[in-house]
């Protein structure tokens, strides 16, 4: 029984750390904040990641995909996606990226991945649920 449970208390927090790429803080890491904001004027998501990794003559570049289904979007499914550049120095670094959709988002549950590269090689991948919030400014 107490093997059992010890093999609990090792899995348990790794399949909690949903939309962190690496755990232990060694390499190269993007990380999706659990909330975006939509905004209604722009018709645009922003999503915050915080990003670390060295190389690529001081900077890389990360995508972040969106994607949302019913009963959030009145649409099959509304989705898109928006790049950024990111600086690359081997410290963790606050990002905030504008993802532009195809069909309408809403407020609700939707499905975010990130995708971090440096060069030519993706160095670090997350997906999670995000809670998107309308904002009126």
């Amino acid at each position: 029984m107490l093997t059992v449970f010890g093999m609990l208390v090792v899995v348990l927090p790794i399949g909690l750390m949903q939309g962190v790429a690496k755990a232990d803080g060694s390499g190269p890491q993007v990380t999706i904040q659990p909330k975006a904001e939509y905004i209604i004027a722009g018709a645009t998501i922003d999503v915050g990641l915080n990003v670390k990794c060295q190389g690529g003559g001081g900077s890389g570049d990360v995508v972040v995909n969106v994607t949302q289904s019913p009963p959030e979007t009145p649409y099959p499914v509304a989705f898109g996606s928006g790049p950024q550049v990111v600086v690359c120095d081997g410290q963790t670094h606050s990002v905030a990226v504008t993802v532009v959709g195809t069909g309408t988002f809403d407020a609700g549950t939707a499905t975010a991945t990130a995708d971090l590269q440096v060069g030519p090689t993706v160095v670090a991948h997350a997906q999670r649920s995000i809670d998107i919030v309308v904002v009126t400014g």
